[in-house]
């Protein structure tokens, strides 16, 4: 007998994946995913600190994404910054 077994990636604990595919538009793709990983700082039970992309598009959107993350600016939270501190 034939086997009917698939490949997955099971998602079983609030990790929040986005799944951004070959046809997305990868400017908006970059802005939406950084804006679901760093809001409220990361700090929070939905955020969305787990991405699926396609192959397709995978090192480009790496390449947006690390560069967005890079422009954070990250101190003091009375001042003109991204991100204050964070709690561990």
């Amino acid at each position: 007998a034939t086997s009917n077994l698939k490949r997955v990636s099971l998602e079983l604990g609030g990790k929040s994946p986005a799944i951004v595919c070959n046809d997305a538009d990868l400017d908006q793709a970059v802005k939406d995913t950084q804006f679901a990983l760093f809001f409220n700082h990361g700090q929070c039970c939905c955020a969305g600190s787990r991405l699926f992309v396609q192959d397709g598009i995978y090192d480009e959107f790496v390449k947006r994404s690390a560069h967005a993350a890079a422009q954070r600016r990250v101190g003091d939270p009375f001042g003109d910054v991204d991100q204050g501190p964070l709690v561990n």
